[in-house]
């Protein structure tokens, strides 16, 4: 069963995908969590129901595997809501790694 604080987490981070983070500042991001935080629990369900293309009302351990499908930034899921920094996570973008190679004439690949 996902109590209210994740499904507020959930529903922001749907949000911020919606949104590019990236491009968000801290006052709008703000804004974000203050809306998800004042929703009513009804509301907050029903949102999140049609997001993930669940019916309404649905069963809690449906809701919870729902939730369970939604990638949140990092930072967000370490910290909970109001501990969202606009780094953009970059953990799975593969590093380029070259080696510097002398060559006969003396440059580097």
């Amino acid at each position: 069963m996902a109590d209210r604080r994740t499904k507020e987490r959930k529903l922001v981070a749907l949000m911020v995908n919606d949104l590019e983070a990236a491009n968000l500042s801290g006052s709008e991001m703000t804004q974000m969590e203050e809306e998800a935080h004042t929703l009513p629990d009804e509301e907050l369900d029903r949102t999140l129901a049609l997001r993930l293309d669940l019916p309404y009302p649905l069963d809690e351990e449906v809701m919870a595997r729902g939730l369970v499908r939604i990638p949140e930034p990092e930072r967000l899921t370490q910290e909970g809501l109001g501990g969202f920094i606009r780094a953009p996570d970059t953990s799975h973008e593969p590093r380029e790694t070259r080696r510097l190679v002398s060559t006969a004439r003396g440059s580097f690949e």
